[in-house]
């Protein structure tokens, strides 16, 4: 059987630059996700402090997914960018609120994602578990929808009004290059964070990725803007 063809110049490089650039903040971040579950299990204190969020998420349910969605992806990348001066001003405003919306309802779509995969493979935190898990949010959910939904939809957010102009934007470099870097980048961050989130308990899963998710958001906002907006970006 002959071999697959290779990459295409684009997917290569795409992927070579998503891991240069990013393998330090992705890796930082990793250091922060062990740094909490460790908390949990090894530090009394701090385990009483994530009991008491566990408790206030089981309380909220999916009102909790929505508000700290859009605290964590929306509100907090807004503000800090606003005070490092790199948030476009034009039309701040309708972007914040549409992020707000996507946010919203993309928390409340991954609280019930976490819930389905409980409900299916269980709760335990043994190997086999959390690599099931991990391999379908990995690498069945996110390219096929968590991803390319997230990106398409940032893309619309940040360049135009209407649905014909995002169409024009999403070109071969957008399919070549954009997609795949934060797919690669999307795998870095999130493949071994998984790991930590579901060895949790599930009330404290949905707390862990909203930290992480807010990091994590002011990353692939840089990466993900059109050109017209961020030379050198597709």
């Amino acid at each position: 059987m002959p071999p697959d063809p290779p990459a295409p110049p684009g997917i290569r490089s795409a992927i070579s630059a998503a891991f240069r650039q990013n393998r330090v903040p992705c890796i930082l971040l990793n250091v922060l996700v062990v740094a909490l579950v460790v908390s949990y299990y090894r530090v009394p204190a701090v385990a009483g402090l994530w009991e008491a969020v566990g408790a206030f998420k089981l309380g909220w349910s999916y009102a909790f997914s929505l508000a700290s969605t859009i605290f964590a992806a929306a509100v907090m990348p807004f503000g800090v960018q606003s005070l490092m001066g790199t948030l476009r001003q034009e039309g701040k405003w309708r972007r914040l609120a549409l992020t707000m919306l996507f946010w919203g309802y993309r928390g409340m779509e991954i609280d019930l994602f976490y819930r389905v995969q409980g409900w299916l493979f269980g709760h335990g935190n043994d190997a086999r578990t959390l690599v099931i898990k991990v391999a379908v949010d990995q690498f069945l959910m996110s390219p096929l929808w968590f991803v390319p939904t997230y990106v398409i939809a940032l893309r619309w957010i940040e360049h135009g009004r209407t649905w014909q102009e995002l169409r024009r934007t999403l070109d071969r470099a957008f399919w070549t290059r954009t997609l795949p870097t934060v797919l690669v980048t999307n795998w870095i961050v999130w493949i071994p964070t998984l790991a930590l989130v579901y060895s949790l308990p599930p009330a404290l899963q949905f707390p862990l990725f909203s930290i992480v998710m807010c990091f994590f958001i002011l990353v692939v906002t840089v990466m993900t803007r059109p050109a017209a907006a961020h030379k050198g970006t597709s």
